[in-house]
Order: structure tokens, then sequence, then C-alpha cells
């Protein structure tokens, strides 16, 4: 079993970039000398066409000294990319383990970060709307991103591929921005088949529920990246996952259709997600 080959494939290709880069450059740098050499010897026998024969054997010898240095430099050229891609092999080989340590811890990260995720989320919801059958924990006392997740996904976010890296650290804000909101907000409790949310704090807890559930849809995505089964996480959350959320968090959400309104308007205009060119 191969889950990781098609990640692989994406963080060589990065590197790969890089190391053509310079293999280009060094390229260019010997074929740009050995014919800028050969022009002005070319040059110099155009201009003196009339040289007796020993300044033509000697012009001729020039030529021959100058393909020869050339040859070496090409030589030593060679034992250069040679070199250069050994250094870049090693490095990505050297990203792969360190991503792989990383990930191995994702999984876990990941689980708790859903439950916080789920908490805060109940906790905008009245208690006794869950449906019959649903067997969860009542929602305790808001719960803020944990200290030691933030290692664990600063170490994937630095070896995984760009994608990845920009949905993790996407989640890293969502945490962050929705703490800060928090702080000083008045924010009500939903109640269910409620229609009237003429209130701030009403609005309030619409939209805090919401980027919850957008927390944790992020989140969710990232598990087959974490166990290896995806090559990266998905690019957008879609307002499907969105409904997934409410429901593992017991939330139906025809009974609440002010909550539903502001979904299907937000999915319609493509920002689920925090829109960050605005915050």
């Amino acid at each position: 079993m191969v889950p990781c080959r098609p990640y692989r494939r994406i963080g060589a290709r990065h590197m790969k970039r890089q190391t053509v880069k310079v293999r280009n450059y060094l390229d260019g740098l010997a074929l740009g000398a050995l014919v800028s050499t050969l022009l002005f010897l070319v040059l110099f026998m155009v201009l003196d066409f009339h040289l007796d024969d020993d300044k033509w054997v000697s012009l001729l010898g020039n030529i021959v000294v100058a393909l020869f240095s050339s040859g070496a430099a090409l030589i030593a050229l060679r034992g250069i990319r040679l070199q250069v891609s050994q250094a870049a092999k090693r490095e990505e080989d050297r990203r792969e383990r360190s991503l792989a340590a990383a990930r191995a811890m994702l999984p876990a990260t990941l689980s708790e970060l859903c439950q916080i995720a789920l908490n805060n989320m109940r906790l905008r919801f009245e208690t006794g709307g869950e449906p019959i059958g649903i067997d969860l924990p009542p929602p305790t006392d808001f719960h803020p991103l944990p200290d030691h997740v933030i290692p664990i996904l600063k170490d994937v976010i630095q070896h995984a591929d760009p994608i990845s890296q920009e949905r993790l650290s996407n989640i890293l804000r969502h945490f962050q921005v929705l703490q800060a909101r928090r702080v000083g907000a008045d924010i009500s409790t939903i109640a269910p088949n409620n229609g009237d949310v003429s209130s701030v704090p009403d609005h309030n807890a619409i939209s805090d529920a919401m980027s919850w559930a957008v927390v944790y849809s992020l989140v969710a995505d990232a598990f087959g990246y974490a166990r290896g089964s995806q090559s990266s996480i998905p690019e957008s959350v879609n307002a499907d996952r969105v409904r997934e959320a409410f429901i593992h968090g017991g939330v139906v959400l025809e009974s609440y259709p002010n909550v539903e309104n502001i979904l299907n308007i937000r999915s319609a205009e493509g920002r689920l997600d925090i829109d960050w060119t605005h915050e």
C-alpha cells in the first residue's frame, strides 16, 4: 500500500522546478562562455583576414585551446550538476521523512479539533432540540484552540504541498478569528422553529454557529490527507459538508430555517469560508 505516492509527486515537482532552474543557469553560463569565445576569435579572424601563415596557426591554436577549455568546463559543470541533483534528492528525502512523522500525529489532532468545533457550535443552540436517538454529551464552556496542537499543525504545514499548506493554515486562521470575535460579543442562543431573528445577538448566534460548522468541515476534509488516502486537502468546503457538521452536532436544519437560509445564501455566494481580504 503506497497511499502517499501522489503527495510525493506533488512535493517532488516543486523541488524539481528549483533544481531545473539551477541546472539551466549553469548550462547557459557554460554555453554562453563557449559561444562568446568562438565569436570573438572568428571576429578577430575576419578583421585580420590578411594574417600570414604563422599568425593563422596561432589563431587556430587559440581556437583549439578555447575548445579544450570549454570541454573541461563542461566536465566540471557535469560534476556540479550531479552535486546539485544529489543535494536536491537528500533534501526531498528529508522533507518526506519529516512530513511522515508529522502526519502520524495529525489524525488525533484533527479529531480533537472536530470535537472542539462541535462543542462551540452547539453552544449556540438551545438544549433539548436534538432529534431522538442522538446521544451527545451537553456542550460545555467555550473551548479555545489548544496550544499543544499548534506545533503539530506547524510541522505538517512546513513540509506539505502548497494546497494542503493553505488549507491547514486556514483552519488555524478560522480558530484565531472566531476566538477573537467572541471577546465582548453579545451572542444569544438559537431556538428551534423561531422565525424572528431581528436582534443583533440572534444574528451573531447564527453567524457564530455557521462559522464553527465551517471549521468542523475544514477539519473533517483534512482526514483523508492525514491518513494518506488523499494526495492533498480539498481546496474548499461545500454546503453538503457543512450540513454534515450540523448533523454530527445533533442539529436538524429543518428545525432552524434561518440557519439553513443563511447556509444556502453563503453557499450560493461562494463565501462559506471567511473572506480574508476583508479581515
